[in-house]
């Protein structure tokens, strides 16, 4: 190769116009950065304070011009805010961003912690007063989010309401309502176990009346006690 000048000069004009064409794509970035800077982020779906006030400062230090800009990292960076599920970013011409936020739905307080969203997802939000409490295992959040909403829609009808949820590490169920009421439902059958429920209360209530506590973990039956008084099996 080193004795073959017509060879020798063909990859010497490569390399000049590699260099030329890096140097103009490096004049070009520049002159983008100082000529088409991003001058206004809209942001679209921020529904929360919290969500509204760490949004302000996701972007502080954005490098970048509407042309260079790396809307990847712009997403990455709001998708890190507490509240946000998902993020969207879009480039408007010739100097604005378009975030559109997805925020969580929250369903309930979970171990007191954090918050468990209406698909079963959990976030790192302190939860808010006066939302139905959740005590189970981290790893049942999924199922618990799912029979949780089965249990809310059954109940619906009775202008009955949840007020706490204990699952234990044996995945035994037991709801707590609130008008006070206890519902034991177990480990197994809590679908067949809850209808039984909403097909006797009524008559549990004429015949017993004030119930504090139900247990369902009977094959045929149940098991009542009434406030202030010893359980009775029916």
């Amino acid at each position: 190769m080193w004795n073959n000048p017509e060879l020798l000069g063909r990859i010497s004009h490569w390399l000049v116009l590699v260099a030329l064409s890096y140097a103009l794509l490096v004049t070009a970035r520049h002159f983008a950065d100082d000529m088409l800077p991003i001058k206004r982020i809209d942001i679209v779906g921020a529904n929360h304070a919290e969500t509204r006030q760490a949004a302000k400062g996701a972007l502080q230090g954005l490098q970048g011009s509407f042309v260079s800009v790396n809307l990847e990292q712009v997403r990455q960076a709001y998708e890190t805010l507490p509240w946000v599920k998902s993020a969207l970013v879009r480039k408007i011409w010739p100097d604005r961003l378009v975030v559109e936020l997805t925020e969580h739905v929250p369903a309930a307080a979970w171990n007191a912690q954090l918050m468990l969203d209406t698909r079963g997802e959990l976030f790192p939000v302190r939860p808010h007063a006066g939302l139905p409490r959740i005590y189970a295992p981290d790893a049942m959040a999924l199922e618990v989010a799912h029979r949780y909403g089965e249990f809310v829609q059954t109940l619906a009808p009775m202008g009955l309401k949840i007020d706490s949820v204990q699952v234990s590490a044996r995945h035994a169920w037991r709801l707590q309502l609130q008008n006070g009421l206890v519902l034991e439902l177990g480990r197994e059958r809590l679908g067949e176990r809850m209808r039984r429920f909403v097909a006797t209360y009524a008559l549990v209530q004429a015949r017993a009346g004030k119930v504090a506590y139900i247990d369902l973990r009977y094959p045929n039956g149940l098991a009542i006690r009434q406030s202030g008084a010893a359980e009775v099996k029916a």
